[in-house]
Formats: C-alpha cells, sequence, structure tokens
C-alpha cells in the first residue's frame, strides 16, 4: 500500500508541475513578447539600415570675435556666392562700420598660395611613400 501511495504521490507532482509550468509560460510571454505556444521561434528580425544625410552647408556663416572690450570683429560669409563681409561692431553706441567685402572664388582655384612648410606637394609626397611601403609589406 505504501508503494503505491508514493507513485500516486509522484504522478500528481509531475502533474502539478506540468500545469504550472504551462500556466507561469503563458503568463511570461505576453510580457516578454514571446509569440504564444510552446517551441516557436520568433520570427526573424530583419537588419535595420541607419542613413545618414550628408550635412548641408549653412548659405551663411557669422563669426563675432572681440578685438577690444568696445569693439568686435563680424566676418559674414556667404557658401553659395563664396563672399566675404567683414565689420568692426562699436557695442558702447551700436556704431557698425563696414570695412571690406571680397570674392573669394578666385582664392579657392588656387592650389596653393603662401603656404608654409609641410606643403601640400610634400603631404601627398609623403602619403605616396606610406602607400607604397604598405603595399610592399602585404
Amino acid at each position: 500500500m505504501r508503494k503505491n501511495g508514493n507513485w500516486m504521490g509522484t504522478v500528481v507532482l509531475v502533474g502539478v508541475s506540468m500545469v504550472a509550468g504551462a500556466v507561469l509560460s503563458q503568463m511570461w510571454e505576453p510580457v516578454h513578447g514571446q509569440p504564444a505556444g510552446f517551441f516557436v521561434d520568433s520570427p526573424p528580425v530583419p537588419p535595420q539600415v541607419v542613413v545618414q544625410q550628408p550635412a548641408e552647408v549653412p548659405k551663411w556663416y557669422v563669426d563675432f570675435t572681440p578685438l577690444s572690450p568696445q569693439i568686435r570683429a563680424i566676418t559674414v560669409v556667404d557658401t553659395e556666392a563664396k563672399k566675404i563681409a567683414f565689420y568692426h561692431l562699436d557695442v558702447t553706441d551700436g556704431g557698425l562700420r563696414w570695412l571690406s567685402t571680397r570674392n573669394i572664388q578666385p582664392d579657392l582655384m588656387v592650389d596653393q598660395h603662401n603656404p608654409r612648410s609641410p606643403l601640400p606637394s610634400d603631404v601627398m609626397l609623403e602619403m605616396q611613400r606610406l602607400g607604397q611601403i604598405r603595399q610592399s609589406r602585404f
């Protein structure tokens, strides 16, 4: 009789464990976002691609530089027209004096003017030399 009681207790314990497992798994699945049911694989997640747009150059750039406690230099650069305007602002009385305007398009067409060492051509030669060294190693 005693053997029969232990066997029945084991069957009851296993049955209760299975029911408890099924109930608990149903409770946990919605919380974790898993699909309902047993042994179901989650659907594959497609890879996401993040595209960063190139930064757009602003049409205008304005810089305020203090020259003294009373005078500020204002530089305005028009990036589309390739022009620079330069002003002095007197902060004590609000006076604004236009000093100069310049079209910088021709300046930007010159590769180098009055450069200091290392010259851009020297840097390019060094980069080519380093590239040849790397290629010879591999």
